[in-house]
């Protein structure tokens, strides 16, 4: 291989590895770039969009001229077979005139040659391309307001999964710090022991303790393990990518008051912009159903060569023609009541799902808020937790306390750290579905 393209090569794969081999971590912005690159979902939503621009194009088709060509070579036999209503024509020098030119079938051919081009153009059709043409247009709209409502859940995706990532991180730990606790107090009350300060049942209940401090490790590395995948996943990568992220689980935004976001939500909300779009859908079905009502006016024209053999003969034609349905058995009047009864179901579904989402908007301000207040009060019975085992563990060094109240000390403080984990994840999670049930962008 030539040594240019070997070395397009190397810097193409240098370039694709860049990113998997850098030990910059990455922020939630990072991957909401990167959501965008690779997830199959927003590619999908965006072919939609595509389909309904060529569909828009399809209907607006009738506004312009077609023109189209032809040709044609028959090679055939040419008996004579008489119509209906037809004499037989006499053969010229017939003697008693009652022969014709009928000469009996025969399996000679000749060819007969045929070229030409015709050309139509619509004039008026009273609304049924406009109708077509509209509904095409509210199509477009929709698959665009749903492709931004696929952005949004796969962007919301993403920030679950990041913030999934960052608590079971903290997660682990909570949980190796657990584990160092307990076998530091497992070491000192073996010591404990060995001087005949403790009995043996103290440290066979400091051993079990550390066994399920341990096992919860283990626990909380698989969660972290599953939490990358799920990031990888959400942003269209290898399940196997494992990342190094920003910490910002700390990082609480206040939210506003829900009025606002009840409001954001009837505007911006992508999923009901949809719905308003099969109204207007929904109108043009009526516009195109009533046009059946009403005549056609269109005009033709063609030129053609055709004969037996060559040279071939010309010729050229035009002309317009009218069509007026008169009986149709009923159907242009059923077809016209189903589309006003189409229309009337997409205006209640509207109204449905309108009030749907403001209780979803609301519910999530609700849980919003009640997320927030949990974190205050995990982090103060974490403090307190923790002040109780430090009083336990004084306790028990000075010999008046015992192993039930230092165990169960240690308990409740690996178990206060670890809602306070879970109390910030879960005020992620919240807000994110606030926002999103809003309306906004999660990228904004």
């Amino acid at each position: 291989m030539p040594a240019v393209p070997l070395a397009l090569l190397a810097c193409v794969l240098a370039a694709g590895t860049a990113w998997a081999q850098s030990d910059e971590p990455l922020s939630l912005a990072d991957c909401y770039r990167l959501a965008e690159q690779n997830q199959p979902d927003l590619v999908t939503a965006e072919a939609q969009v595509h389909v309904a621009e060529a569909h828009l194009k399809e209907r607006r088709s009738p506004y312009f001229p077609h023109l189209s060509f032809g040709a044609t070579h028959n090679q055939q036999t040419y008996n004579y077979a008489p119509l209906p209503g037809t004499a037989p024509t006499p053969r010229f020098g017939s003697q008693s005139g009652a022969s014709t030119s009928y000469n009996g079938e025969a399996l000679s051919t000749s060819p007969y040659y045929y070229t030409g081009l015709n050309f139509t153009q619509n004039i008026y059709d009273f609304g049924l391309t406009s109708g077509s043409v509209q509904r095409g247009r509210a199509e477009l709209a929709q698959a665009q307001q749903n492709r931004d409502r696929v952005r949004q859940q796969t962007l919301l995706n993403v920030r679950n999964a990041y913030f999934g990532v960052l608590a079971a991180q903290e997660l682990v730990r909570v949980r190796e710090k657990a584990v160092q606790d307990q076998s530091k107090h497992l070491e000192q009350i073996q010591a404990f022991f060995q001087v005949g300060r403790s009995p043996k049942i103290d440290v066979t209940r400091q051993e079990v303790q550390l066994a399920n401090a341990q096992l919860d490790l283990v626990q909380a590395q698989s969660d972290l393990t599953v939490a990358h995948a799920a990031l990888a996943t959400s942003m269209g990568l290898p399940v196997k990518r494992t990342f190094k992220l920003v910490d910002s689980l700390r990082n609480a935004q206040v939210p506003e008051e829900v009025d606002v976001y009840l409001n954001e939500a009837q505007k911006l909300r992508p999923d009901l912009q949809a719905l308003r779009e099969v109204v207007i859908a929904a109108e043009g079905d009526i516009v195109a159903a009533r046009s059946n009502f009403k005549p056609r006016l269109s005009f033709t024209s063609f030129g053609d060569f055709q004969n037996l053999k060559f040279p071939l003969i010309w010729n050229l034609g035009f002309g317009e023609g009218l069509l007026q349905p008169l009986l149709t058995g009923g159907f242009n009047r059923a077809f016209l009541s189903e589309t006003e009864q189409a229309k009337t179901a997409a205006e209640s579904n509207l109204k449905a799902v309108s009030q749907l989402i403001d209780q979803e908007v609301y519910t999530d301000y609700t849980n919003t808020t009640v997320a927030r207040q949990q974190i205050d009060l995990a982090i103060k019975a974490d403090e307190e937790a923790q002040e109780n085992l430090a009083f336990a563990d004084g306790r028990y060094s000075a010999g008046v306390g015992n192993i039930i109240e230092l165990t169960d000390a240690e308990l409740l403080a690996a178990t206060a750290a670890a809602q306070v984990v879970t109390a910030r994840y879960n005020y992620q999670l919240a807000f994110g579905r606030l926002e999103v049930a809003a309306g906004r962008d999660p990228s904004n």
